[in-house]
Order: C-alpha cells, then structure tokens, then sequence
C-alpha cells in the first residue's frame, strides 16, 4: 500500500513510522528541511513542502492510494492557508483528475465549541467560537463533499493531543510562577498520541469512514486534571486567572462511544 502523509509532524510522524513496521510505502510531508533526516528513519520517501499547491501536491495524490492530512498551522494567521486551502487543492485535483483515493484527515473536537458542560457526539450543534474554529468547520465539510466523487473520506475530531514531549506537567512547570488562564471549573478532554495513532491506522485497516471523535475516558476539569498532577510531582499548586480568557474555551465533555462502537480500544 502507498501512503502519504501531509504534514508529518508530532503525530503525523508517529503514524508514518507505524506504518513502516507494517510494509507500507510511506511518503511524508514537511514544511521543515532540517526535520528531513528525522523522518527519513520513518518513511521511504520524504519530500519538502512548504506551499501546498497542485503542482506539488499531484505528484503525491497520484502516487498514493491513501492520503492522511496531519498539516497543522504553524500559527493563527495561517489557519486558512494551512486547513481550508489545502482540501481545495485536493479537492479541485479530484474534480480534474477523476481519480479516487482513501483520505483520513485529523480534526479538531474544538469545532462543538461551548455546551455548558454537556456531552457531545459526532452528531450534536457545532458552535464555532472563532473564525478559525469556522474554517475549520469548511474544511471538514469540503474534506466530506469528496465521498461524492467516489472517495472514501474519514475525519478525526482530535481532543487536545498529549505524550511524549507534550506532557501537561512540563505545562506546569515553566508556568510555576505565573497563573493558567481560565478558572480551570471546565471539563478537560485528552487524547494521548499513541491513542490517536492506533485509532488512525484502524481507520484505514477497517475501511471506516465517517466523522469520529478521539477522547480519552476521563474527563476531570482542568483544575481537577492540572491539582492530580502537581501532587503527583510535588509541584506547587497550579493558580489561575479568571479574567483572561482560554485556549481551551468551550466546556464540553467529549464521547468516544462511536469510535469503540467500531470495535476500536484505547
């Protein structure tokens, strides 16, 4: 099988090395020259990307049956150019091309935005918070229109990512003197890497299409999550501020019944 990986970053990486193990012709993206030598380990083949456009990325739609679309933005002001104008690229090369592939594409659960607290599934309001919560919401749905050109389309809604190198009490530690945003009273949710990594390959194993959620279990407030930890390594207590707003706006508990449903554990 050959496989693409579009932005083989944090966990895009992780995915391009499991499929390796598993004898897959892997090709992985980067925006990033110097990580070239850290992901030859993990795929045959690694390309440069750093404008995401027909000419480059043809090539790669025409040479993989399986596209995983991990490209993530490198920071606020490019949400557009990162998420939206790369499904219209693959879109339109779709249109063009007529080909028909495999595309899993990792989301964000950030797209349910604000429910007071209340659990959400795949099928419940979407109540984007933000412009850029909004583009991602048209990404999903041009990612979607693809099944109508006869390509099999899964989308991850992905909880805030954590694991190696991303550890909440690293969180902790370098902000020890001054106070988490928020008043920490919403509830977390979490997806470890290697979760999120297994769940994917799943995806393309057993054929599933359709929009998932990927949440752990638990979801303890951030107070309650962020106090666990600190204890556990006796760390000061975490202090919070109110009055600045936070990254993680939006109080939800987020389900992962679907995804088990599909036979999927963590």
């Amino acid at each position: 099988m050959n496989s693409v990986i579009l932005g083989a970053g944090y966990l895009g990486g992780q995915v391009a090395s499991l499929w390796s193990k598993k004898h897959h012709h892997v090709t992985a993206t980067t925006r990033a020259p110097e990580r070239l030598p850290e992901l030859a380990h993990a795929a045959q083949k690694c390309v440069v990307l750093k404008e995401v456009t027909e000419e480059s990325l043809a090539p790669l739609l025409f040479e993989n049956d399986t596209i995983l679309v991990t490209i993530g933005a490198s920071s606020p002001d490019n949400y557009e150019s990162a998420y939206l104008h790369t499904a219209h690229v693959i879109r339109h090369l779709a249109v063009k091309s007529k080909i028909h592939r495999r595309l899993i594409y990792t989301s964000s659960t950030s797209v349910y935005g604000d429910h007071q607290g209340l659990w959400v599934d795949e099928n419940s309001e979407l109540r984007p918070k933000s412009d850029k919560v909004k583009i991602l919401i048209e990404t999903e749905q041009l990612y979607s229109s693809l099944k109508d050109l006869g390509w099999h389309v899964c989308i991850f809604r992905l909880a805030e990512l954590y694991g190696p190198g991303r550890e909440i009490s690293l969180r902790l530690r370098s902000q020890r003197n001054s106070p988490l945003p928020g008043s920490g009273a919403n509830y977390s949710n979490m997806i470890h890497r290697d979760d999120a990594v297994l769940a994917i390959d799943y995806a393309l194993k057993h054929h599933l299409t359709g929009i998932y959620n990927l949440a752990d279990d638990d979801h303890p407030t951030r107070q309650q999550l962020y106090q666990q930890i600190a204890d556990t390594l006796s760390l000061p207590p975490p202090k919070w501020d109110p009055t600045y707003d936070t990254f993680h706006a939006g109080n939800k508990r987020v389900s992962n019944h679907k995804i088990k449903s599909e036979g999927f554990a963590f």
